[in-house]
């Protein structure tokens, strides 16, 4: 091994240092984080170059921030979505702008589209589609149980629909689910759900299955509370729900809990902010928050087929974050960059920094220099930068 690092260190050293850098900045260079390099000098020098050259990423975060307003000439209540990007082949992020509707609350992201929902004074909820790339939204027709409390999440995979598709609404096919915390039925395993479809472009109610629904029935759940926005992926919804991952198959239309792992040194479990879900390399990547900060671990048991067995096994450790090394106070992740290697974390009350799996430094992404009194970091989203028409082809 030795011997291998030095004929490498040699053969570097022969090398033009700026024609090396050359080269390799022309390559899609995978992240050191992701790859194992026999050769320490490789990693470095990796390392070095996306530091100094980050890739390009499509990549950004939603960020919803509520004003409080006390003038009597305009509501209470202002809400208002900004977008920070991430600069090319920069380290820095900029303000990418923000939504010019006075759309109500963010509840999801899903690869370019943001879903809203707006509650009226009979308590009825109504819910809006934006593509902020072209500043374009449109309102759903209400569903049909518009006063009952659910859980709303956004299914795009960011693809244009079939051209034959007789859909006269948009190129773009989405989907809203809906399911009803006080329709939870856990002993028949059962869960009352709307799905929202741009293709027929109607609420449609139905049931479907939950496995492992006697998980419900153990001590310290709750009934079905999730937390934090969705992931989708690969057909499948998956959320924090409790102690547990709920997981939606969208094409089969089931449900399926599977039991969160537990650190030894694991904090209060009902400190749900701190639990959060991402996808990376096509896996479901979990964090948690432990006494010495976080750590993640990542889903192995997501096959074809799912297994009626939910234990531990079906997740691997994958990396400890340190805060200790850090520096933070109160913190809690809330997006993941892939092409970035970086974990986004909000830090109380209008900051949110990067903390890199590459090289373990932090960074300042975002700040919002206002008044503390004057509003609130509400929610912080994953945001793909796509372009996606909302408006039908004639």
């Amino acid at each position: 091994m030795e011997e291998a690092e030095s004929t490498t260190t040699s053969t570097m050293d022969d090398l033009c240092p700026e024609l090396l850098e050359s080269i390799l900045s022309r390559l899609p260079l995978i992240s050191r984080s992701r790859s194992k390099c026999v050769s320490k000098t490789w990693c470095s020098l990796i390392t070095s170059l996306r530091h100094s050259l980050p890739p390009s990423t499509s990549s950004g975060l939603a960020i919803f921030l509520k004003f409080n307003n006390t003038t009597n000439n305009e509501p209470n209540n202002l809400h208002e979505t900004f977008f920070i990007k991430h600069q090319h082949h920069s380290q820095y992020f900029t303000l990418h702008g923000s939504t010019k509707h006075n759309l109500p609350w963010l509840i999801d992201s899903c690869n370019g589209l943001l879903l809203y929902a707006k509650n009226d004074r009979n308590h009825n909820w109504s819910y809006y589609i934006s593509s902020p790339a072209l500043d374009q939204f449109i309102a759903l027709p209400p569903r049909h149980k518009p006063s009952i409390l659910a859980r709303e999440s956004l299914a795009f995979n960011g693809l244009n629909s079939n051209s034959n598709s007789n859909s006269k609404h948009n190129n773009h096919q989405f989907k809203v689910i809906c399911f009803f915390f006080k329709e939870v039925d856990a002993e028949s395993g059962r869960i009352n759900c709307e799905t929202f479809s741009a293709q027929t472009w109607e609420w449609r109610e139905h049931e479907a299955p939950l496995n492992n629904s006697n998980l419900l029935l153990e001590d310290g759940f709750r009934n079905c509370d999730c937390f934090g926005p969705s992931v989708y992926s690969k057909g499948r919804l998956y959320w924090i729900s409790n102690l547990c991952m709920l997981v939606y198959d969208d094409e089969r239309e089931f449900f399926n809990l599977v039991r969160l792992p537990k650190s030894k040194s694991r904090r209060n479990s009902n400190y749900v902010l701190s639990l959060r879900l991402w996808e990376s390399e096509g896996l479901i990547h979990y964090c948690e928050q432990i006494e010495e900060g976080f750590r993640s671990w990542v889903y192995i048991g997501d096959g074809d087929e799912y297994s009626y067995d939910h234990d531990f096994r079906d997740w691997q450790a994958k990396r400890t974050i340190v805060l200790e090394r850090i520096g933070l106070g109160l913190t809690w992740p809330c997006a993941f960059n892939e092409e970035l290697q970086e974990l986004y974390m909000q830090v109380p009350p209008g900051t949110i920094v990067s903390y890199s799996f590459e090289t373990g430094k932090l960074a300042e992404v975002w700040y919002y220099g206002r008044p503390v009194e004057d509003y609130s970091m509400s929610y912080v989203y994953p945001f793909m930068f796509n372009t996606v028409n909302l408006i039908p082809r004639n």
